[in-house]
């Protein structure tokens, strides 16, 4: 680890190294899976106490980004996953930008009649069903956002299809569709009882919330779909031009 003693002034010591540690994180230095370099190497490099490093690899265990194990030292649980707005990615397909392990879990996968919103969002006629569905994604091993989707059965696919992978991927790829825009609503609100459970948060935890419609040629409604991601493991990067005058 290289010396990087020039750290930012005025905080307390061990928050320093914890900022520095969580930004080598967030930044795929330290890699999830991976340990942090030994106690006695960061202070040496960082020209602190190992005191200090013991304080800020705390404040770093309490957020869950580490974890100290025994015998092979501070592994790198999780990490904050920034979020592109440049390509339309399913709800799914984002996490795996990272690089980091993620997978999908179905927990309802149904066919049923709609709501009165969803099917004026779907601008289905009254009737017509959709495919919902609940799944879970986690990011390597952690719970990272529960989305729940509803899907027009005209599209074609059946609770029976596998949907570890994105949804997207079944659209275009199986039903020969094209998906070509999509409108997000992004929010904050605090957890519902559902979510605490699934993302095992603790109660009254503010989670990030995504609603999108999806959309096929000539602009038909193909998916909607309502995420809770946690906060603690997600931020979303919006870029934005201002318009010539």
């Amino acid at each position: 680890m290289p010396d990087e003693a020039a750290r930012p002034a005025g905080a307390p010591l061990y928050k320093q190294v914890e900022g520095l540690l969580r930004a080598q994180i967030e930044a795929g230095k330290h890699p999830v899976g991976t340990a942090l370099p030994p106690e006695q190497d960061l202070a040496a490099s960082l020209h602190v106490s190992r005191a200090t490093v013991r304080s800020a690899i705390r404040v770093l265990a309490e957020d869950g980004l580490v974890k100290p194990t025994p015998g092979v030292g501070t592994l790198v649980v999780r990490s904050r996953t920034p979020a592109r707005n440049s390509t339309l990615l399913g709800l799914t397909e984002d996490p795996r930008l990272t690089g980091l392990p993620s997978r999908a879990r179905t927990l309802v996968a149904e066919l049923c009649t709609p709501t009165a919103a969803v099917r004026d969002t779907l601008a289905l006629r009254d009737g017509e069903r959709v495919l919902h569905l609940l799944r879970l994604r986690d990011l390597a091993g952690a719970p990272f956002t529960v989305i729940r989707s509803y899907v027009p059965e005209w599209v074609g696919l059946t609770p029976k299809d596998d949907f570890s992978g994105a949804i997207y991927d079944l659209i275009e790829r199986s039903r020969k569709l094209h998906i070509t825009h999509g409108h997000d609503t992004v929010a904050a609100r605090l957890a519902t009882a559902e979510e605490t459970d699934v993302l095992e948060i603790a109660p009254a935890t503010p989670v990030l919330t995504i609603r999108r419609t999806s959309y096929v040629e000539p602009n038909r409604p193909v998916e909607y779909a309502e995420a809770a991601l946690r906060s603690d493991l997600y931020e979303y990067n919006v870029t934005l031009t201002r318009a010539g005058r």
